[in-house]
């Protein structure tokens, strides 16, 4: 009987030591966000038993006015691909600090890539991870200027591998943006400035803001008057902002405004409350897409 029960409880032991090992293995997406970076080889290995997803957040390093750290971008875009990571068990690669920002270059500090090398340094991430085994790609995005190398991409991957490759940051289809807090509130306003003050208080310097001095051309102007009655204009306006200063477009950053900031709004009204309600609308619908796509089998 003691050997009966001395085999008994090694056995449970035994028991408990594998479901340990398996729980640690494959508990890394539960409640807290995988990261690429921070996972070894054995957990990238481990993971591609069971999923064949990855999302890689898109951002930039370029100036967010006075107040607001230079990357903003990445930040944003890193800090809610591993909240959605955290509810999905998706894996988060950060590849790039730095995106298409040379519109911003009359402000130092602002850094930007040529779109032609970011494209090929995301696509040759994306062919080495397809060696490993990753299918599905998701690329979070939170700058625009980024937008056009996203969607070359993108096609790239759709068309030249057998992987998908599509966007669930801004611009995703599903992603319903807040309704704008003051108008023109595009970049370092009170909308981008609630995020950072939700996502990043430490960075946030509220006591350097200040509303910034707009300088529209005659044609922008005119534009943003007949918009009133002919939102659709707006597509117009949106092909001369963010342009650089060689296109004589004044669509450059610091030719539209006085301190990097692009609001007609005050940004001192910026609230983390906010914030947070942009960030979960985003976590939301991606959560809500990526778990509906996991029901396509591997």
């Amino acid at each position: 009987m003691a050997n009966t029960g001395k085999t008994r409880w090694l056995t449970i032991i035994a028991l408990i030591l594998l479901l340990c090992g398996y729980t640690c293995t494959y508990s890394l997406g539960e409640g807290k966000p995988l990261v690429l970076q921070e996972m070894s080889w054995t957990d990238v290995q481990d993971y591609l038993k069971t999923n064949d997803m990855v999302i890689i957040p898109l951002g930039a390093t370029e100036q967010h006015g006075p107040h607001l750290p230079l990357g903003t971008d990445f930040y944003e875009a890193f800090a809610v691909s591993k909240m959605i990571s955290a509810r999905t068990g998706v894996v988060v690669a950060p590849v790039l600090l730095s995106g298409y920002s040379v519109y911003h270059s009359g402000f130092p500090g602002t850094l930007s890539l040529k779109l032609e090398t970011m494209e090929q340094v995301l696509f040759e991430t994306a062919e080495i991870l397809i060696k490993y085994g990753f299918r599905r790609f998701m690329f979070f995005n939170h700058h625009g200027g980024n937008r056009v190398v996203e969607d070359k991409v993108m096609h790239r991957i759709n068309h030249t591998t057998e992987a998908t490759a599509l966007r669930i940051g801004i611009y995703a289809p599903f992603q319903k943006n807040e309704k704008e807090p003051a108008p023109f509130d595009y970049h370092s306003g009170i909308g981008e400035t609630s995020i950072m003050l939700y996502l990043k208080p430490e960075l946030v310097k509220m006591e350097r803001i200040k509303k910034p001095k707009m300088t529209f051309t005659p044609k922008m102007q005119e534009i943003l008057e007949l918009t009133e009655k002919n939102p659709e204009l707006m597509s117009v306006l949106d092909t001369m902002m963010g342009t650089p200063q060689e296109t004589k477009k004044g669509g450059a950053s610091h030719e539209l405004s006085s301190n990097g900031i692009w609001t007609m709004g005050d940004p001192k009204k910026a609230t983390k409350e906010f914030g947070k309600k942009q960030v979960d609308q985003m976590v939301d619908s991606a959560v809500k897409f990526i778990e509906a796509w996991k029901q396509v089998k591997k």
